[in-house]
């Protein structure tokens, strides 16, 4: 193992005589001053429920305002491209503010009969839209870009017109068949005045006969389940004739005697030539589509500036807890005493007892805890996801060759879309003095967890590495900004 390696092994047990530490001491029943001191930062204000649905809805009002995202008081820096109030979001790297994504899953009803019997679906062609725009319409004449899908499978044509139509949003379409009894799944984008869903398909043993949607409003949360009914175009006679089906059952595509007839509701397979209603009809709906709409969902990435000074020198970050939440609940608050759980985290990289704790409350929505610790130098991406009302980013990690430094975020906004950066100063806990000790100090530098000399003041900006007992400043300190936080909406 080359020496670097040793020192993420070595911090990774370095970590794991922490967790054995913080259990042997949670059997105390003696409390530590920070669990129960004033301004504790990560305990829910002292609301009622009525009281926390209203704060929700207002936090939602500001994240839905279309005013220019503040920088957080806490951010040393944001980006300068991404701070021109004069910018649209929606021009910056990511999906637009106005984003939304959905999951479609369209699942074929008609009967099991056999191996290339019933009804498979041809693989279906989607697109979200204007509501003034139709892909088809019931008692109308189908447009040859439909006809094409309904008489040979042919989705080319089709998606051609959607692409060139200024009313389109996003267009997509399936892979392969989809037989009796099974489903696919779609994921479909779309964006404001673009909330409608249409889509079609061919039932493959027939002349012309097709499944879809046309308009059809996507909802706004939650899901919905609509039942499809198979459509004959009108464009092709229904002969029911080997020679003019394109299925498996015949294999004849492009044939056929042109009709020039309304789209209908298919009638169904006859059985009055060579196809049998038995092995290839159906009634009632032919299909099933379930429409879901996904939480928006953010990438996070996370740099360390701190100097690369060589192999467990500088600054390591600890893997972080990230957490999307509402308001009434912090991880910390600068000028406030650390609450135990940030304390865990700042002075022996222990996430624990603060997962532990945005995990169980009501007010967090999505809680990831990072993999790996970071270098200097290096960078960790993540992924989060939010809902109505749990619009903030929070975020701790240790700085490593510290007695109780940190860094992260504190209750901050996500984007209404695009992408902004931020660089944040680091952090000092105030929950352990700063001795600046191998003793005392748990990363690759020193090899002590579970130890120093506990204090209780307010979390502060860090003043650094200042070369007063064992670390040199050349190797350990850093300067300004000690962390670039990038998010990214992705959907």
């Amino acid at each position: 193992m080359d020496f670097v390696g040793g020192i993420f092994v070595k911090l990774e047990f370095i970590s794991a005589m922490a967790i054995g530490l913080f259990l042997v001491a949670g059997c105390s029943e003696e409390r530590s001053p920070l669990e129960s001191s004033p301004g504790s930062s990560d305990v829910e204000e002292e609301l009622s429920p009525s009281q926390l649905r209203a704060l929700s809805a207002e936090d939602e009002a500001k994240w839905t305002d279309d005013s220019p995202t503040e920088v957080p008081e806490q951010a040393l820096l944001k980006e300068r491209r991404d701070h021109d109030d004069d910018q649209d979001e929606d021009h910056h790297d990511g999906v637009s503010r106005s984003s939304r994504s959905y999951e479609i899953t369209l699942e074929n009803l008609t009967p099991v009969t056999g191996a290339g019997s019933s009804q498979p679906f041809s693989p279906p062609v989607l697109a979200s839209h204007h509501r003034s725009f139709r892909l088809f319409r019931v008692g109308h004449r189908a447009s040859s870009q439909l006809a094409q899908i309904a008489q040979d499978a042919q989705n080319g044509p089709m998606v051609s017109l959607l692409e060139d139509e200024d009313a389109v949003h996003a267009v997509t379409q399936g892979s392969g068949v989809i037989l009796p009894g099974s489903s696919d799944r779609f994921t479909i984008e779309t964006a404001r005045g673009a909330r409608s869903l249409s889509l079609a398909f061919m039932l493959v043993n027939t002349n012309d006969g097709f499944g879809g949607v046309s308009g059809l409003r996507l909802p706004r949360h939650g899901s919905l389940e609509v039942e499809i009914y198979a459509y004959d175009a009108g464009s092709e006679a229904n002969t029911e004739l080997i020679a003019d089906i394109p299925g498996p059952c015949c294999g004849n595509p492009f044939s056929g005697t042109p009709t020039h007839e309304k789209i209908r509701r298919h009638a169904g397979i006859r059985g009055d030539a060579d196809l049998a209603a038995s092995t290839y009809g159906w009634s009632g709906p032919i299909a099933r589509l379930t429409i879901r709409r996904l939480e928006p969902a953010y990438s996070v990435v996370v740099e360390n500036l701190t100097p690369a000074t060589g192999p467990g020198s500088s600054q390591v970050f600890s893997p972080p807890v990230i957490a999307t939440h509402a308001r009434g609940i912090r991880m910390f608050r600068v000028g406030h005493f650390a609450s135990a759980g940030l304390a865990k985290i700042a002075e022996d990289a222990m996430n624990g007892p603060m997962l532990n704790r945005f995990e169980t409350s009501s007010l967090v929505h999505d809680v990831q805890e990072g993999s790996g610790v970071i270098p200097p130098g290096a960078s960790a991406a993540y992924t989060v996801h939010t809902a109505p009302g749990f619009r903030r980013l929070s975020m701790a990690f240790m700085l490593v060759n510290t007695n109780d430094g940190f860094g992260g975020v504190d209750s901050i906004f996500l984007p209404r879309g695009g992408r902004r950066s931020y660089y944040f100063r680091a952090y000092d806990a105030g929950s352990e003095a700063n001795t600046e000790l191998a003793a005392d100090i748990p990363g690759p530098c020193c090899g002590s967890p579970g130890a120093g000399t506990p204090t209780h003041e307010r979390i502060r900006r860090h003043r650094g590495i200042r070369g007063i007992g064992d670390l040199d400043p050349d190797l350990y300190g850093w300067e300004d900004a000690a962390v670039k936080i990038t998010i990214t909406r992705l959907r």
